[in-house]
């Protein structure tokens, strides 16, 4: 796993599993944290790594208890949202701004993947089973939801009231 400290912002590339360093895990974070001087937030961004698998987000869930700041997830990737998903994998001291998702347009039979922000793009809302969003991609054509919002945004649902504190 590559580590790229971008001021307070740490971005990661490459996979998340067994062979990724702890300890340049560690640095990176390190460096965003003494870069937020007395803020103590760093912004965390996975949008590069492909996949994680297990001994991964284990090592990753220890390497944050470590840390006394907040963290924020933004351009988080599907695997990311659907370990958001499990519970207590959010702590008390991490957010989350972004999330990718996918869509279709149905128009010209495409799959894309677009960012959106909570509070923006994605309402704070207690049930996501009559969610719609209707977006249009580059070209002005429609795109369709392509996954069920009620799963998909259930780390939302599972907490609105700390999700609606933090996008306010």
């Amino acid at each position: 796993m590559e580590v790229v400290v971008n001021n307070t912002t740490v971005e990661f590339s490459g996979l998340l599993n067994e062979e990724s360093s702890v300890e340049l895990i560690k640095q990176g974070l390190e460096q965003a944290v003494k870069n937020s001087a007395s803020k103590k937030e760093v912004n965390l961004d996975f949008s590069k790594v492909k996949r994680a698998n297990s001994c991964g987000i284990l090592a990753w869930y220890k390497i944050l208890d470590t840390f006394d700041c907040t963290f924020v997830y933004i351009n988080a990737p599907r695997w990311l949202v659907e370990q958001f998903n499990i519970s207590d994998f959010l702590s008390d001291k991490t957010r989350v701004q972004s999330i990718y998702a996918n869509f279709y347009c149905p128009s010209n039979d495409t799959h894309e993947v677009l960012l959106l922000t909570l509070g923006n793009e994605i309402p704070i809302l207690d049930n996501y089973d009559e969610f719609s969003l209707v977006l249009k991609n580059k070209d002005g054509l429609d795109l369709e939801i392509d996954f069920e919002p009620s799963e998909y945004f259930y780390f939302i649902s599972s907490n609105p009231q700390r999700f609606k504190k933090e996008a306010a």
